[in-house]
């Protein structure tokens, strides 16, 4: 019989992995990458696998949680502002995760990236050791001293953006592709640039908090103020629309990443950033555009990375219905 308690921190550890913004960024971006490098040859199962868990170990817990406990001990997660996507997973202000619970899932989550990520290494070679190495790197210093690029303008979105283009090379190298080429550079390039766009969307509703916190969190949107930041952020969908405008030129089975990225740059132009139900609402949109765009675009080039598509659904379904779910309870 399994306890209330351990119900409650089974459901804590599933909502700090952030499924949602997972799929838009690690799992979209490995999808896409191993797609790029199996076209036209057979598809590593092995390899994809192993790339999404250690993509979901990498983003889902090492960078949550480190990032979880750094905002709740500054006070911006506190902040009574109203967020409902943002203010990050709310597992300690729910009672479903304490500071140390959290640590202890870091340690776990480290100890598991070092033993997969070796694992691929020695399938592989090490060819594939320095893009986990940036993974994990700037996982913990988006967040951790010296860098601590989350509380600094722009360093930020620099390692972001860096890690996400990582992700799309490094599943091409690891599922043996060739040379790099001008597709998957394009659609590195549009991939990260996109998910940097949603980040500053999802800081838009954290101004006040960001700004308060101790030390203060002074993001991108804090330095420019919402009017300037909400052009910061349609800029970045720009440069990832335009980027796989290029991608799909020399590849057409990209051509679904200039869809969804049209859309997404929509939901930025229409969405005001000082009004919580219209970025709550856009944000959605960005975020579930950028995910059916990238899948869809694997599946045209791999169809047997259809069932992606079919994962995420189910992944989101459940998602939604444990974050509803009364703190403390199961969501039965």
């Amino acid at each position: 019989m399994v306890s209330r308690g351990m119900v409650s921190t089974l459901r804590g550890l599933w909502l700090e992995v952030r499924v949602i913004p997972v799929l838009l960024w690690s799992f979209s971006a490995l999808t896409a990458g191993t797609a790029l490098a199996a076209h036209g040859r057979s598809l590593n199962v092995s390899y994809y696998i192993g790339a999404v868990v250690l993509g979901a170990l990498i983003q889902g817990l090492l960078a949550h949680t480190v990032n979880e406990v750094a905002d709740w001990r500054s006070g911006t997660d506190r902040h009574p502002s109203p967020r409902v996507i943002s203010g990050g997973s709310k597992v300690i202000v729910a009672g479903l995760m304490g500071e140390r619970g959290i640590q202890a899932t870091f340690a776990a989550a480290f100890l598991a990236t070092t033993v997969l990520g070796l694992a691929l290494v020695a399938a592989r070679g090490l060819v594939v050791l320095p893009f986990g190495l940036v993974g994990v790197a700037g996982a913990i210093l988006y967040t951790l001293p010296p860098v601590r690029a989350a509380y600094t303008p722009f360093a930020g979105e620099a390692i972001a953006f860096t890690c996400l283009a990582d992700c799309v090379i490094g599943a091409h190298v690891l599922q043996g592709g060739r040379a790099v080429d001008g597709a998957t550079l394009a659609a590195a390039v549009a991939i990260a640039a996109y998910a940097v766009g949603m980040l500053m969307m999802h800081h838009y509703l954290d101004h006040d908090a960001d700004r308060s916190a101790t030390p203060p969190k002074i993001t991108s949107i804090v330095r420019l103020g919402l009017t300037g930041g909400r052009r910061y952020a349609i800029g970045w969908c720009v440069v990832a629309l335009v980027a796989a405008m290029a991608g799909s030129a020399a590849e057409p089975r990209l051509l679904p990443l200039v869809a969804g990225y049209a859309i997404g740059l929509l939901a930025h132009l229409r969405c005001r950033p000082d009004d919580v139900e219209s970025v709550t609402k856009n944000e959605l949109a960005v975020i579930f555009a950028g995910i059916a765009a990238a899948l869809s675009a694997a599946a045209l080039l791999v169809p047997a990375l259809s069932v992606a598509m079919v994962v995420a659904v189910a992944l989101v379904a459940v998602e939604m219905r444990l974050a509803v779910a009364p703190a403390g309870t199961p969501a039965a």
